[in-house]
């Protein structure tokens, strides 16, 4: 029997959150573009009166490098006076200092693609010095200007998109995507290179200057999802067996080596970039096709998902988030991916599972429901997740209409499936397991069957669970006596 009842959603804090970046983003959800990126341009701008001329860009050049070499010699000097020489950082602040004073100059320039010139100076020598400064403990100070520039050049393009006549704003633009698309950039600092890329979201909106938007893009979607970087590493080791004598100091970008993290990076931004762009376009063709030719991508299922959820289509969002996870291998590492995937950050605890959860509130409905929970008891390795056997008993008690005698057959049932379960953990898991975080917990015990034995003093149901993950000393933690009197 089900009750007339309906369960009362607790997903509408996640409905919020789609509705705010909705908002954000003048009533699309988006996930690269907000209208706060356009506030904190404005923020750069000098009154008409009061900007202060671009310092040439030679000027410029001149500055940062006389302020590198500076900084070596200055090291250079205590490692010839001390001892414990290379117990010494290399001091950054004077560089620093100055990169701030040519990008703060630059930031409130009108001369858009002189300025962009600038800006691409400093993020080349941040990098630059970056790379040559990787076993440097004092290169934290350079990871956080590389990273607050990176935000700071992707807001003032912003300001190019909407003041510059479209020609100045094509070269401007031009401008920070081959300081993102430099290899090392691509490799070393995959994140700001696509932050970079991103800019083209801000040209997005204006007729005059949307094509610049598109070519940026539709590069990036050539390099980082249509080009197969170990296939052609293989080919151009063929080559170079064939072809010794030919000349290869210069190497076009894209055969150069990216690690799979840094492309993982780049594919992920690229496809939210992608997808940004047709909506903000209103290119309903094109977001189409996107999700038709990488229809495996889990970023791309998740933000249609998160789409679908935003636009009120919940059954159909709970259905794709569903085959996505019943296509996939490993149900638990694909969880996981969503939970980390820079997307809808802190919003999907439980990856996949948490969208089915949403949805299944959404709708009332009581069996979809209780199939997450059960799949939440199911899975549980911390105490994090024991509150779902109280959730699951009223879900079925409450609104699934069970009485208490049906409620513990029930109860009954599910340790025994979580009990095979536990022998697969046994079988294929270590111990001890730090998967999906940073804290270390048994990869055998399940607190929520635990809570769920101890609720339902399933006698039985804990003997065989201690005497299976070894753990008999537990038995008093369960509240269910002595060890001799579970043996009798």
């Amino acid at each position: 029997m089900v009750s007339s009842h309906s369960p009362a959603p607790c997903w509408i804090p996640s409905q919020q959150h789609l509705d705010a970046r909705a908002e954000q983003g003048k009533g699309h959800l988006l996930f690269l573009w907000s209208t706060q990126l356009r506030e904190a341009a404005k923020t750069f701008c000098a009154q008409p009166d009061e900007e202060r001329p671009l310092i040439p860009l030679i000027d410029a050049q001149t500055m940062l490098s006389d302020t590198i070499r500076r900084c070596h010699e200055r090291f250079i000097i205590h490692i010839s006076k001390h001892s414990d020489a290379y117990s010494k950082s290399c001091d950054y602040t004077e560089f620093i200092k100055t990169v701030q004073a040519i990008a703060g100059n630059a930031l409130q320039s009108s001369d858009y693609a002189s300025a962009c010139g600038n800006l691409r100076l400093c993020i080349h020598e941040v990098h630059a010095l970056l790379l040559s400064s990787e076993n440097d403990d004092g290169s934290e100070p350079l990871l956080t200007i590389m990273d607050d520039l990176a935000m700071r050049v992707r807001c003032y393009m912003e300001n190019v998109a909407e003041f510059a006549d479209s020609p100045t704003a094509g070269k401007a633009l031009n401008t920070i995507a081959q300081a993102a698309n430099d290899k090392d950039m691509r490799q070393y600092e995959p994140l700001n290179s696509m932050l970079l890329i991103s800019s083209a979201l801000a040209f997005a909106q204006y007729d005059d200057k949307r094509m610049w938007a598109y070519d940026v893009i539709d590069n990036a979607i050539t390099r980082n999802l249509e080009y197969s970087f170990n296939e052609e590493s293989e080919e151009s080791d063929e080559d170079d067996e064939d072809e010794d004598n030919e000349d290869t100091s210069e190497v076009d970008d894209e055969t150069d080596f990216i690690s799979d993290e840094s492309l993982h990076v780049l594919q992920l931004f690229t496809l939210m970039n992608a997808y940004d762009l047709y909506v903000l376009s209103d290119d309903d063709a094109g977001r189409e096709q996107l999700l038709s030719e990488y229809s495996e991508s889990m970023a791309l299922t998740l933000m249609n998902a998160a789409n679908m959820i935003h636009e009120g289509h919940l059954r159909s969002a709970y259905m794709l988030a569903q085959g996505f996870l019943l296509s996939s291998r490993d149900m638990e590492d694909v969880d996981i991916d969503a939970r980390h995937n820079g997307l809808l950050p802190d919003l999907l605890p439980h990856g996949w599972h948490t969208i089915m959860e949403c949805c299944a509130e959404g709708l009332n409905d009581v069996g979809l429901l209780a199939n997450v929970y059960r799949y939440y008891i199911l899975s549980c390795n911390d105490r994090s997740d024991t509150h779902y056997v109280s959730k699951l008993r009223n879900l079925l008690r409450i609104y699934g209409g069970l009485s208490a005698d049906e409620w513990h057959d029930v109860a009954d049932g599910l340790a025994r499936d979580y009990a095979r379960n536990i022998i697969d953990r046994i079988k294929y898991q270590p111990e001890m397991t730090t998967k999906g975080g940073t804290q270390r917990h048994s990869g055998w015990r399940n607190p929520a069957y635990e809570k769920l034995i101890v609720d339902e003093r399933l006698s039985d149901a804990a003997l065989t669970y201690c005497v299976m993950v070894d753990y008999l000393l537990a038995i008093p933690f369960f509240g269910l006596g002595e060890r001799s009197s579970i043996s009798a």
